[in-house]
């Protein structure tokens, strides 16, 4: 992880995203006295922005969807992931550079700005916090900096540590005041949006490494409409314009599609349909369909300009769900869960291409629960039936997100009863996939770097 010309590396990518003003200017300056100092410090921020979306909603995220049954990989090298043929040359870990270089790069020239500080912190944790999440131990209190070969850090001590950055993130936001920053992609500067993004990751790693107590303290004040999501949102002009990453896949003949088993949990005629009297998905069903033979078709959740989620609305209110009910009992997580079907009820949570198909989600009352009764067929104790329901719902509502493939791993052991059974891949495939495998690169270059343990080693959170 070599940190060598970073500071040319942020001024050519800075320069790269700003506009092409006055290119003439100071036209006789000596262009190799060009220095990171003298770049406005804001001006990083839209990229490593980006650069977070592409870890968050790009390639990496669509291989957690193949391996948490969600997604299907058609062709070329979407399919050879989809069937657990992957290497360490697979991956990698440019995000190091991408994110967490430029935002601490800010962070240490905008020491009197609480919103860039605070921004910046929650950046640093959503890319170290999906990292562990997908690695295990990674490189962090040594990451970035002039340590040649950084050491890679206890996963259980990152995510501690991520908690401790998001808190001093918390303060820094709760006292922007009036503070102003040059560029936010994400938010526009909007302090109150980036706090209760900070607080539903808190609970996100907090659900992680089943601390489901202070996971539901920390929802409690996470985000609390769609609009605060963050979310992002494809441009279709300016120098930031781009597409939705589902929709730039199938334009490049890289199919991938919306996988059987999730789409027959939403099908009312299939047999393991979530349909019953009171809940009816085939808006969602439409909603979440990718069609890979015509990329133009998508007018749904793979749609050229549709937004893809990063935290979100919809995770908080199933964090408060699952949590709720673990710590607080029946009732709080059956008080949450039917706050989030309130919200599926009013269609809000789609887009318009299925504004005329029924998305019905009628309130659940305890009787549902109990034994017989319409959540509960197999007549298990009431608040595990509803924790299935729940972490169902967190399996279907977290398509296109990480949150699936978290779960699915975090469950396995403590919850298999009532996670999501899905199907593997191929019929070969004895076991789930448990971790990503370290970048070639980074093995190849750093000899702190430890043996890699394979696909299948369960990583500290889920042993």
């Amino acid at each position: 992880m070599k940190t060598k010309n970073l500071k040319y590396l942020l001024v050519f990518a800075t320069i790269g995203l700003s506009s092409c003003e006055k290119m003439v200017d100071n036209i006789n300056d000596n262009p190799n006295q060009l220095t990171i100092t003298a770049v406005d410090p804001g001006l990083f921020m839209n990229g490593a922005e980006l650069a977070n979306v592409v870890l968050q909603c790009g390639e990496f995220n669509r291989v957690a969807g193949f391996y948490s049954g969600q997604l299907e990989g058609i062709n070329q090298d979407e399919k050879t992931k989809y069937e657990y043929n992957v290497t360490t040359i697979t991956f990698d870990w440019e995000a190091y550079q991408g994110v967490i270089a430029p935002v601490r790069e800010i962070r240490s020239r905008t020491t009197d700005n609480p919103l860039y500080q605070g921004m910046t912190k929650v950046l640093e944790a959503n890319t170290i916090g999906t990292y562990a999440s997908l690695y295990g131990d990674i490189p962090y209190s040594e990451a970035v900096s002039d340590v040649e070969n950084p050491k890679f850090d206890d996963q259980l001590e990152i995510f501690a540590a991520l908690q401790t950055l998001l808190s001093d993130a918390i303060n820094d936001l709760g006292n922007a005041g009036s503070s102003v920053v040059a560029q936010d992609y994400i938010f526009a500067g909007n302090s109150t949006k980036w706090l209760q993004t900070a607080y539903t990751l808190k609970a996100r790693y907090y659900m992680l490494t089943k601390q489901y107590d202070l996971a539901y303290a920390a929802a409690q004040n996470g985000i609390s409409s769609k609009d605060n999501s963050m979310m992002f949102k494809p441009k279709n002009s300016g120098v930031n314009a781009t597409t939705n990453k589902y929709y730039l896949t199938l334009t490049n003949s890289y199919n991938v599609g919306t996988a059987n088993f999730l789409t027959r949990l939403l099908d009312n005629t299939s047999g393991v349909s979530r349909n019953n009297a009171k809940t009816n998905e085939a808006a969602r069903l439409k909603y979440y369909t990718i069609n890979y033979n015509s990329f133009t078709a998508n007018t749904g959740i793979a749609a050229a300009y549709e937004p893809q989620p990063i935290v979100s609305y919809q995770e908080n209110l199933l964090t408060l769900a699952e949590a709720g009910a673990r710590t607080q009992g029946f009732t709080t997580g059956l008080g949450h869960l039917n706050t989030y079907r309130a919200s599926l009820a009013t269609g809000a949570l789609f887009n318009s291409s299925v504004s005329a198909l029924a998305k019905k989600y009628d309130a659940y009352v305890e009787a549902d629960f109990n034994a017989g009764g319409m959540e509960n067929a197999d007549n298990i104790v009431p608040l595990r039936a509803l924790l299935r329901e729940i972490i169902e719902e967190r399996y279907v509502s977290g398509f296109t997100t990480y949150m699936p493939y978290d779960d699915t791993r975090r469950l396995q052991k403590s919850d298999s009863d009532i996670d999501v059974p899905f199907p593997l891949n191929i019929g070969s495939a004895t076991q789930n996939v448990e971790r990503f495998l370290y970048p070639a690169d980074e093995v190849e270059s750093n000899s702190s770097a430890p043996s890699e343990p394979g696909l299948y080693a369960k990583t500290k959170v889920n042993l």
